[in-house]
């Protein structure tokens, strides 16, 4: 199985940038691709079933921003999920517009897919926006664990898990606050040593005992032109 994430930033660079990013995704034949900062229109593969957090309302300033203004009347999704296999099962989280879980049956397992950003706004509104959405992807994803035990936790944490890069999000500690509450619920940190990146893929314990892992990436930062993000891609072989 074949698992990726990627931030695009809603589009807002050029044309050809868009082709580029549309067409690395398709040589990738995923399984999961989970896309943060997205916008409605995205599309790369029509077979491909789509499941989107709630829209950002385009209509009215929304945490600081008038999005209809921003994105040119595109309609921003900060958080879905593109699957060659469909939900059986939403999975309610408390943000709905920042986070996005569905359940899948594949190869005769069920699968939970849970994607979000913590930290929507970078380094800015720490403790009023980021620190809630830390809070309430610990939640959901206590909760998510409380009925399932193969659970994939992907998306734009903002965070590094090498201290030397400073890439966190120092005010609400995101480094430390994601490494103890992953250690203490058995979660493995699948793409922590991925270096200069701060989207990642994580993987609940029984998945991990299950499976081999194999990590890459592609669409470097360079290409993306958004440092320090990158495509990230987990191979789980049963």
């Amino acid at each position: 199985m074949k698992i990726a994430t990627l931030n695009i930033d809603w589009f807002k660079k050029s044309k050809a940038l868009k082709r580029i990013i549309q067409e690395e995704i398709n040589k990738q034949d995923l399984d999961f691709l989970i896309v943060n900062e997205n916008i409605l229109t995205f599309g790369f593969d029509t077979t491909y079933f789509e499941y989107h957090s709630k829209s950002i309302p385009t209509n009215q300033i929304f945490q600081h921003l008038d999005y209809g203004i921003y994105l040119k009347g595109e309609t921003p999704v900060r958080t879905s999920i593109y699957s060659k296999h469909q939900s059986i099962q939403e999975i309610k989280t408390i943000d709905n517009y920042t986070s996005i879980g569905h359940k899948f049956a594949i190869d005769g397992k069920e699968i939970a897919v849970y994607g979000t950003i913590i930290g929507t706004w970078g380094i800015k509104y720490q403790d009023e926006i980021a620190k809630i959405e830390l809070e309430n992807f610990k939640n959901d994803i206590k909760n998510i664990l409380i009925e399932n035990e193969n659970v994939l936790i992907i998306g734009d944490f903002n965070t590094s898990f090498f201290d030397i890069e400073k890439r966190q999000l120092p005010t609400i500690k995101s480094r430390t606050e994601l490494i103890n509450f992953t250690d203490n619920f058995n979660i493995h940190r699948a793409t922590e040593q991925i270096q200069n990146c701060i989207d990642h893929i994580f993987i609940s314990d029984n998945l991990n005992k299950i499976s081999k892992i194999k990590t890459s990436t592609f669409l470097e930062n360079n290409i993306l032109k958004d440092d320090p993000h990158k495509g990230i891609i987990l191979e789980l072989f049963f």
